[in-house]
């Protein structure tokens, strides 16, 4: 067997076991999540997705520390161009960027299927909310923080304070609800990214404005899907985003040639 067919059947097998991995860890996962959506301690779950996250990320690094100990001087020694030899290359690292990406994927789909439950059961136990004033009696609002609302009927001020199982479904949902709701974007993002480090510098312009668009993308989706648990970051989305790509202007952008020739074109 040549080597570049012992490199694919090596990169079948690394993909086979984190699959393996992530599959099992999903199911347990679930189990766990029905046994605390009505309440009870749910940091084992965090525990478990730590161990879960080092087994895959040493089957991750084991495509790369493979292929430098063994595969590169194989394929070089069996007389392949550089063009195959970089090809072969590729192949790994296009699979550890999604064995990546679905690493850190598996942790927020958990994560947003316990705030889920938490916060069905959470619903359900909803009692009224009634004013100590007139008698008038109200649905209690999906709030997950205190929240001051006006009587209806007399204009007397109510307070309504979440139970401890709405406010951990909105703690737990916060980010991963986000993320989860802008995963078509976070993934672009990734790929826009891993496709301007393949580039050695100096970077031509269009890959690194390629980078900034999917990042604006992305953030644009996860803003406003968290603005449901935070409003205040629904009062001025543009405003957010903004902050948000500031870092990578500084520190990124700004140290790309063709950024700072063209005379820094930020799109936000």
């Amino acid at each position: 067997m040549s080597a570049l067919a012992r490199w694919d059947a090596f990169l079948a097998q690394i993909e086979g076991r984190h699959r393996a991995v992530r599959d099992e860890a999903q199911a347990s996962g679930r189990t766990f999540i029905a046994s605390v959506a009505g309440g009870g301690d749910y940091l084992p779950l965090s525990h478990q997705l730590g161990a879960i996250k080092h087994r895959l990320q040493e089957l991750e690094s084991k495509i790369i520390d493979t292929w430098h100990a063994k595969v590169d001087d194989t394929i070089t020694g069996e007389g392949h161009s550089q063009e195959v030899r970089m090809a072969a290359l590729a192949k790994g690292e296009d699979l550890k960027y999604a064995l990546d990406d679905a690493r850190e994927e598996l942790e927020i789909s958990l994560m947003a299927d316990l705030a889920r439950a938490r916060f069905a059961a959470a619903t359900a136990a909803l009692q009224p909310v009634g004013c100590g004033k007139c008698g008038a009696s109200y649905a209690a609002p999906q709030s997950f923080r205190l929240v001051e609302l006006p009587c209806g009927g007399c204009g007397a001020p109510l307070s309504y304070d979440p139970d401890e199982l709405m406010r951990s479904a909105g703690a737990i949902g916060t980010h991963a609800i986000a993320q989860e709701s802008a995963t078509a974007e976070w993934r672009a993002m990734r790929a826009a990214e891993h496709a301007l480090h393949r580039v050695r510098p100096p970077r031509y312009l269009a890959i690194v404005q390629a980078y900034e668009a999917a990042q604006i993308a992305y953030w644009r989706k996860y803003i406003v899907a968290r603005a449901y648990f935070e409003p205040e970051l629904g009062r001025d989305p543009a405003m957010e985003v903004k902050k948000r790509m500031e870092q990578w202007y500084l520190y990124s952008a700004d140290h790309e040639e063709s950024w700072v020739a063209a005379g820094r074109p930020r799109a936000v």
